[in-house]
């Protein structure tokens, strides 16, 4: 199994971020109010089957640091389920990871958010499944309907997209 070392993948989300970014339904929106694009890289995290149904995201006690909201998304069951699955079908060569869709803190209804963009990361290039919006303050969840760019909310997002249907 070939992996990269943390160093090396966050370079490689740095350049990949900015060409995600206009893949989003918000891009033309960041791109009005002059932000730009960056990115951070997480190391794909060590994943398992879900063996329960999809809890709600966790209440922080405290302000989440952006390495901690990392962790609370890739803890969902989905995004577990889409990293196992992921090295599965690519016998290792393949890897699910969260990238920071933009540095810039993203305001929604009164709130701030951090932006990440769950990818498959091949050796051929990176294509973006979803983006997700995690308020550091309450750990909120909201999801970002590719289509319309609706932010829908964890529970509303499981329901009407079912994401883990997405592997089967």
């Amino acid at each position: 199994m070939f992996s990269l070392p943390r160093c090396t993948l966050a370079v490689l989300s740095a350049v990949l971020a900015t060409g995600l970014a206009a893949c989003s339904p918000r891009s033309a929106e960041a791109l009005a109010a002059g932000t730009s694009a960056s990115a951070s890289a997480s190391v794909p995290a060590q994943t398992a089957t879900p063996s329960a149904p999809p809890a709600a995201a966790p209440v922080p006690a405290k302000k989440l640091s952006k390495d901690q909201a990392i962790g609370v998304l890739m803890d969902l069951p989905e995004l577990k389920a889409w990293s196992d699955r992921i090295e599965k079908n690519s016998k290792g060569q393949s890897h699910g990871a969260l990238i920071e869709f933009d540095a810039a803190p993203f305001e929604h209804k009164g709130k701030t958010y951090y932006q990440f963009s769950f990818v498959e990361n091949t050796p051929e290039a990176v294509q973006r499944w979803e983006n997700f919006l995690i308020a550091p303050d309450d750990g909120e969840i909201l999801i970002e309907d590719q289509i319309s760019g609706e932010l829908l909310s964890l529970a509303r997002w499981r329901k009407e997209k079912q994401p883990l249907r997405r592997i089967r």
